[in-house]
């Protein structure tokens, strides 16, 4: 099977306990052939992956950002006319879930395109924070009604609540059963949720914006991941490969399985399968 793109997950399988591209990593996918592309698909937002791009020197490849509700034709900065497909949750929705965290004392974090708004720098912002190497735009309290309401009105990309793992198991039951989006918890004090989209349907969209003479079909598409946000995405690729520490369901769908992702699991997929040269 011919491998044109690379799709991988970043927490939990692309990168070390550090939240870092190790060094074997580095220079596995530098060695890889250049005609390949190497994608990152995240929930994270864009500005959380730019420096995982520089690191890996792939800043010109394309991103899948809040598990396919926003995909970017590349890296670097972000430029609304870099925007291939945007899915938002709707206003009506995102006022619901404020108000669901605003009843039950939640930390929510606001996610709009490559802004990220907090509703304080507490112990779960500062946390996010240290994961991901970016620091909110701005506080919800520092906004004027007429300001949120106008950002608001927009829609979001992503809604995060962090906090005791009780009250968002009733805050998740109650987006559940009344809102039409997509929930999944990454931790059990993160609640995470966007539009009906996925991983896989990101990048579906994203095949389909190639140009004639570099399109790639699914099956010419290997795809890493360790969590259930990726399911999709290792069941329709050519190839899918789960990590090591990656849950059980996902390990039972994937095509192959790698090592953990803290003992270099991508990269040694890559020199096994690219025949490259071992590097220790």
């Amino acid at each position: 099977m011919s491998i044109k793109l690379i799709c991988t997950d970043v927490d939990g399988t692309l990168l070390n306990k550090q939240r870092e591209v190790d060094e074997r990593t580095i220079k596995t996918v530098a060695k890889l052939n250049p005609e390949i592309r190497f994608v990152l698909a995240s929930s994270r937002m864009p500005k959380a992956l730019y420096h995982l791009q520089n690191t890996l020197n792939i800043s010109k490849m394309p991103l899948v950002c809040y598990n396919g509700a926003l995909i970017l034709s590349s890296g670097d900065n972000f430029d609304l006319q870099k925007i291939i497909s945007s899915v938002l949750i709707s206003a009506e929705k995102v006022k619901a879930i404020m108000a669901l965290a605003e009843q039950h004392q939640i930390h929510l974090s606001l996610y709009q395109n490559n802004t990220w708004l907090a509703s304080a720098i507490d112990f779960y912002a500062q946390r996010e924070i240290n994961n991901t190497r970016v620091e909110p735009d701005g506080l919800l309290k520092d906004f004027s009604a007429e300001e949120l309401q106008n950002f608001i009105q927009n829609g979001a990309h992503k809604i995060m609540l962090m906090g005791e793992p009780k009250l968002l198991d009733l805050i998740e039951a109650n987006v559940r059963k009344n809102l039409q989006v997509a929930v999944w918890r990454s931790k059990d004090i993160y609640l995470e949720i966007t539009p009906f989209t996925n991983k896989n349907e990101g990048l579906q969209v994203l095949l389909n914006s190639f140009p004639e003479n570099s399109k790639v079909a699914l099956n010419e598409v290997m795809a890493f991941g360790d969590g259930y946000n990726d399911l999709e995405m290792l069941q329709n690729a050519g190839i899918g490969v789960a990590v090591g520490n990656a849950v059980p369901e996902l390990k039972q769908a994937a095509f192959a399985v790698t090592k953990p992702n803290i003992e270099h699991g991508v990269a040694c997929y890559l020199e096994e399968y690219f025949d490259l040269e071992m590097i220790r």
